[in-house]
């Protein structure tokens, strides 16, 4: 299993699996143009890529989606029927063969398993995915205020975690935000802080595994913060390898 994260963050969303010849995005938060640069400074072609998973309709992570539809070499897209039926008529127009997928209800593609989770965020029907390659077992998990406990089995124990750590609750209450903004961001559907997301993944991790820390807020937030959080909650620190994503991307990351 190969991962491409192209962006992460408030400006948009997109991330990019290689396993065997599967070949698909989730979701597309950044421009058509974005997404096709980054596919080339990974020597990947865009029109390869045949599959989009999509996580939920807010702006951040189907921005490039329209163009992605009308000029990419999409054939199948996997979305809840909330997300679909959120998205404007002129993108849906686009889809190609459309597959409506539900929390807790595997399915697959090629020989990888996915089994959708559901998200606590304020959008119509949320979800977020384990992938499984056969050898492998990836986690993504963004946009969301808080994660059932029921869920913890089902994601423990991965290779590998895309998760949010998106503010650190002082810094965003002295921000400039409005109130409402900032109370519906540390809210049960908004996004998980950084102590949040160290405490969970504290309970997630259970060998040496790998970190992906995404939708990190550009003002509300930084490296220095998630860190300590992370000290702070690990009972090893050294048993996961952290990396912090933007919006530039980051290099490919081989499992």
């Amino acid at each position: 299993m190969e991962i491409f994260v192209l962006a992460s963050g408030s400006k948009g969303n997109a991330a990019y699996l290689k396993v065997g010849h599967v070949k698909l995005f989730i979701d597309a938060g950044i421009s058509y143009q974005k997404i096709k640069q980054k596919m080339l400074s990974y020597e990947e072609n865009i029109f390869d890529v045949k599959t989009l998973l999509i996580t939920h309709e807010h702006h951040d992570h189907i921005m490039g989606l329209k163009m992605l539809l009308k000029y990419g070499a999409l054939e199948h897209v996997y979305l809840t029927k909330g997300t679909l039926n959120s998205l404007p008529i002129d993108v849906v127009s686009l889809f190609p063969e459309t597959h409506i997928i539900e929390a807790d209800i595997p399915f697959s593609i090629g020989d990888m398993k996915v089994m959708p989770f559901m998200l606590s965020h304020d959008a119509e029907e949320p979800v977020g995915f384990v992938i499984h390659d056969g050898e492998h077992k990836a986690v993504f998990l963004t946009d969301t205020g808080y994660v059932d406990e029921s869920y913890y089995p089902m994601l423990t124990g991965a290779d590998f975690y895309l998760l949010e750590a998106n503010h650190n609750p002082f810094t965003l209450f002295q921000s400039a935000r409005p109130f409402l903004l900032k109370k519906r961001i540390v809210g049960e559907k908004g996004h998980l802080s950084n102590d949040d997301a160290a405490r969970l993944m504290n309970k997630l991790v259970t060998k040496h595994s790998i970190w992906v820390v995404a939708h990190i807020s550009e003002d509300c937030n930084c490296i220095d913060d998630i860190d300590e959080s992370i000290v702070k909650a690990f009972d090893d620190p050294t048993k996961v390898v952290v990396y912090y994503a933007f919006q530039e991307g980051l290099p490919v990351i081989k499992l």
